[in-house]
This record gives C-alpha cells, structure tokens and sequence, in this order.
C-alpha cells in the first residue's frame, strides 16, 4: 500500500504487501496521516471501504512494544466485529515482534480473557460491557492509553451503549487520541463528540449507492418451509456456474448441505467450525470450479478470496444491512454482471426495507419458478448441449453404438426418448406455486411498531434497582446473541427483574448466548420467563421465588 506523504514501518508494509493491499481506499488516505499527526477525528465511511485499516494502520505505527499496557482500546458493538477487527490488526502486525492484541466480549469465559490480559497486551478490542466488567476488576488498566476507537460508533448507540460509552471514556484521566468512525451520526453521538473530542477533522466518505452497480439484485416471498424447494428451483433456472449461498448460522449452513447432497447437487460448506485448513481446500477447489455451490456463514463474506461468483443467493435474510452488501459483494466484480437472490419468508420483509433505505436501493421482487418452468430450462440445456456436441464432430465409435441400437429394432423417437430419461431428470413431484401471498406491508401497525409473529419471553435477573435501563438490555441481548434490535420487542424493567419479549426464531440463540452472560458489568441470569401475571404479581412472585431459594440454602447450612 502506498499513501502520499506517509513512509511505513517496514514490517507493516511488509504485511500489507503480502495481503494485496496495493493503493489505499479513499478513507485511508484520508485518515491515515491525520491520525499519525495526533489528531481527533470523526469518519464517516461506508461499510467495506476499508475503514479498519484507516485506524488499523496508525495505531500499529504509534505502538512502544516495550510497553506491555493498553496503549489502544477500540470498542464495538458486537463480538463477531470485534474478532474481525482483531484479526485484522494481528494480519497487519504480523512482522511486529512484541505487538500484542486482545479480544474481549461477552459470552465467553472472562478467565480466559484475564490471562491473556495479564500477559500483557498493547491493543484491546472489545465490547463495552466486557471492557467496563474487565476495567472495574481492574485487568484493564488505561494509564498508558494512547488512543480510543469507536467503530459503529451509531450502532453501540441504537443497542443502548451510550452509558457504557461514557463511563469507558470518563475512567480515562489524561488525554487521549479518539477516532470516531460511523455511517451515520444521530443526535445523541453529537453530545459524545463534544464532551470527549477535541477540535476533531471530520472525513467523510460516503457512497451514494452502497452495493455494486454490476450486481441485479432481487427477492422472492416465501414460506420458511418452502425455500429448499424454491433455492433449488432457482438454481436449475438461472443456472449460474459458480453459486455461494449463504446462512446466518452454521447449524443452518450443515442442514442445508446435507439435504443439497443428497438431492445430487455438487455442493459444499464453510463455517467457522471448520479447520482454517479444510477452509482453504474447500475455497481453492470452488474458485477452481470443482465444486459448484458454496454454502456459507457471514464469515465467508468478509476477507476470503472468493473469485468470479456469477450467484449470491441469501437463503436467510442476513441479520444486519451490512452484511447484506459484504454478502452480494462476492458477485458482479471487475465489471463483470453478477446477480443475487434473496429468500424472505413474510416475517422478513421488514429488514429487505431495511436493507433497501440502507443501501439506497430498491430490491426487485420476483416470482418463484414453476417447475414448468425449470423444466423447460432443463430441455433448452439439453438440446443445446448436444446440438454443441453433433458441430463438434469427432463422434468416433459412439456411432458404433448408436447403430447396435438402432439394430435392436427400436425406432429412433423412442431410443431418443429413453436416453434423454436416462440422461435428464424432470421433476413433477411437487408443481406447487411457491409465491406466499402474505401481505408485505403490515399498515396496520402503528409507525415504528415491528410485527414479531410468536414471540417468547424472557427473565432477567436485574432491574431498576441495579441501575438497568431498558437500552442496556436491548443493548447485551442484541449484541451478545448476535441478532437485530427489531426483532427484540417490549422491555419491563421492574425494581430487581426485567422481562423482555422476543422473536420466537431466537430462543435458542438467546438461551445459549446469554449463558453466563453480563449488563453493565453485572453478572446475570436470562432465562424463559415462569410466569405470566400482572405486573405486582410478577414481581412478588420472583421476589418469594428469591426468598424461598434463600431459605432452602439456609435449611443446606
């Protein structure tokens, strides 16, 4: 990489040579030698421009390896953000012998964390609730911090981390470099900047169109229970060479494989519980054409070298707008057409109009294929085919064998007929019209208002009295189970206890990701709430389930 201006650390240009970074994006020309002044700033960037370089870059440049204390904290709001970014700084620093970086969040085992913390680490990257617990338990000790990123700085604020923010920042008491770095920059962000930067530069960088003017973008309506049959039936119809399709979970990614296999499709996967070797085999025998279609998590969207895709095909809607455009980034590239499909049953269609305002793009909405229609490709396929074959010439002795057949006394239609059943599978065995006619637009719910369909609810094990507002729950939950703010529904925040409800689709993401889990650096307890009562009969029923859990263990004693 080479920016004007700007000589880097050997070791640094090093690793970026070997990563194929050949000139820097319009934010990192920008940013880079403003922060290597010292200088506060706020940039505005779109998604995939680079922007973790922007800040990557300088911080590596000003780290003093022979100091073994934070020196850089930057903070996001979920945990997949924050290991992508770590793993971006150790790409980078790769040659930088003594530079160390840390990844803190929720979720996981916070001892393992403060090990590795106390080893000593020059770079912090985390969430606010897990950087807030580790500050308070004193791990993470900040008198040698030099500069604070906070990246989707709009996105910690609309999971309610503004508190957090500002606690993080206020435990600083000397001054420090802040780099803000945000799409966009509400009301509420405004407040943060002038209490906390200093005559900061802003940087804009901003794209009218966010996704690739080459990629045809389009959605289908289904039901969740019809979208195998239709992604099959889209692939035998636009039948692109090179196919990824992507799943929000890796759960979904292993389903989704096992029943493409066995429906004879040339498929494989990746996710993250694959060894980075298999990974590696799995993508070089895809971009090779060995494999046809690539069915993968979100990981494979970001940073994987994944070539000429003529197909994206969103079998789940993507959970965040962002990762829509990383997602359909892997097709129409170097100018070439690419196109990407969208499966969304009616529940989803909420966050295609998300995805659209995002992007500023509207998405077409098309019709399933019939199977009539499927088949009539098939038939064109094959009659091409071997009209391609007969020009070629060069039948040598498959005419031998074509005259043995003729011998057996069969006329020419009907030995036609059977080598095309032989060779081409027709499917009539389900001519359903896959097109759900669920309305799209729900007017009748007030503005703002999000139809969650069957809803759970959850018990959490703090409230008012521990100083939780409902924005810090929307906050941990959103963030550390990985799914949309609008798909979390009503907060209470009682005196000791809240309640939350919840798209039913995330139970289990929420039952498991929130095991063991913190708010605002307390530790807590979400589980299915008991009871469904008034809200005074609630609360005394949780308060005697308290006290009887009490005595049972005095009774122990």
């Amino acid at each position: 990489m080479r920016i004007e201006n700007v000589n880097l650390n050997d070791n640094i240009q090093r690793a970026l040579d070997e990563m194929g970074f050949e000139e820097g994006t319009q934010i990192q020309k920008e940013a880079i030698p403003v922060i290597l002044e010292g200088k506060d700033i706020i940039g505005q960037s779109n998604t995939g421009t680079g922007k973790t370089a922007a800040f990557g870059i300088p911080i590596l440049e000003k780290i003093d390896i022979d100091i073994r204390f934070p020196q850089a904290l930057v903070l996001l709001p979920t945990r997949e953000l924050a290991v992508q970014v770590a793993n971006e700084f150790r790409k980078i620093g790769k040659y930088m012998d003594g530079v160390k970086t840390v990844t803190v969040y929720g979720g996981a085992d916070i001892r393992d964390q403060i090990k590795k913390l106390k080893a000593g680490a020059q770079i912090i990257v985390g969430t606010p609730g897990r950087v807030i617990d580790l500050i308070d338990r004193r791990v993470i000790k900040l008198g040698e911090l030099k500069i604070t990123v906070l990246d989707e700085a709009d996105e910690m604020l609309k999971m309610g981390f503004r508190e957090d923010i500002e606690l993080i920042l206020s435990k600083v008491d000397h001054t420090t470099q802040t780099l803000l770095f945000s799409a966009t920059i509400p009301k509420d962000m405004t407040k943060l900047i002038k209490k906390f930067q200093n005559n900061p530069v802003n940087i804009s960088v901003l794209r009218e169109g966010i996704t690739a003017k080459e990629v045809k973008q389009s959605y289908f309506l289904v039901k969740h229970s019809d979208k195998i049959e239709a992604l099959t039936r889209i692939i035998e119809t636009y039948t692109p060479k090179l196919t990824l399709v992507f799943c929000n979970t890796k759960r979904a990614v292993d389903e989704l494989y096992d029943t493409l296999t066995v429906k004879g499709y040339n498929c494989d996967k990746i996710h993250g519980d694959i060894k980075q070797s298999q990974r590696i085999d799995t993508l070089n025998r895809f971009n090779n054409g060995l494999v046809d279609i690539l069915i993968a998590t979100d990981v494979a969207a970001r940073g994987l070298d994944i070539k000429e895709v003529e197909a994206v095909i969103n079998f789940e809607v993507p959970i965040k707008e962002d990762y829509y455009v990383h997602r359909i980034g892997r097709t129409g590239r170097a100018g070439r057409e690419g196109s990407s499909f969208t499966l969304a049953s009616a529940k989803e269609i909420k966050k295609i109009e998300n995805i659209e305002k995002y992007t500023k793009k509207s998405i077409r909405k098309r019709s399933v294929p019939t199977v009539d229609k499927v088949n009539e490709v098939k038939q064109d396929k094959f009659i091409r085919g071997i009209v391609d074959v007969i020009e070629k010439g060069d039948l040598g002795e498959n005419r031998e064998l074509a005259v043995k057949l003729i011998e057996k006394g069969y006329d020419i239609e009907t030995l036609i007929a059977a080598m095309i059943k032989k060779l081409v599978k027709f499917d009539k065995s389900d001519d359903r019209d896959l097109n759900d006619l669920i309305p799209e637009r729900r007017k009748s719910l007030r503005k703002g208002q999000r139809n969650l369909g069957r809803t759970v609810r959850f018990h959490v094990s703090v409230g008012k009295n521990q100083g939780i507002r409902p924005g810090d729950i929307l906050g941990a939950v959103a963030g550390e189970c990985n799914i949309p703010g609008t798909d979390i529904g009503e907060i209470e925040v009682l005196k000791n206890y809240s309640f939350f409800n919840v798209a039913e689709e995330h139970r289990d993401r929420i039952v498991n990701g929130m095991q063991g889990s913190q708010i605002k650096g307390k530790d807590v307890i979400v589980e299915l709430s008991k009871e469904k009562k008034s809200k005074k009969s609630r609360e005394k029923y949780y308060d005697n389930d308290k006290k009887n859990n009490r005595k049972k263990q005095f009774r122990k004693k």
